[in-house]
């Protein structure tokens, strides 16, 4: 969603006004990628070619970003097996998608969750997930 929908520009104005982005991908070299791209039928490299791409796209805005900016593109690969695709966008939404046995990412539901301030809910939960599976990861050089 993020390394294709949004031009270098707009992430970087973004970045240089304050966003951060923790970008958390499969590992494209990891167990996992290989039996995901089998699972949906692909052939052997294709979900780890575009993952690279993927990082790749955010390594080079990195190297773009201002002084001032710097640290604010944090790139990091897990080799877990693949559950959800989770972006947080800010600390009362998130989008949320699962990926399902046989199915595309692109052919699961997205899920657009809002934190609820009176109780724990799925956005804490996801958000909780998300952190956790970062502390984890392994920092992309």
């Amino acid at each position: 969603m993020l390394c294709q929908q949004y031009s270098d520009k707009s992430l970087l104005d973004g970045i240089e006004e304050g966003t951060a982005i923790r970008a958390l991908f499969l590992d494209p070299n990891g167990t996992h990628t290989a039996a995901r791209e089998s699972e949906e039928g692909l052939p052997a490299g294709h979900l780890s070619t575009l993952t690279r791409l993927n990082i790749e796209a955010l390594s080079r805005l990195g190297a773009k970003v201002s002084p001032n900016a710097k640290g604010s593109v944090g790139i990091r690969v897990y080799d877990e097996p693949i559950r959800y695709n989770i972006t947080i966008v800010d600390q009362f939404k998130c989008v949320v998608q699962p990926y399902l046995p046989d199915a595309r990412g692109v052919e699961s539901p997205t899920l657009v969750i809002e934190k609820d301030e009176t109780m724990p809910g799925l956005y804490t939960t996801f958000a909780q997930v998300f952190e956790s599976m970062w502390d984890r990861a392994r920092e992309v050089a």
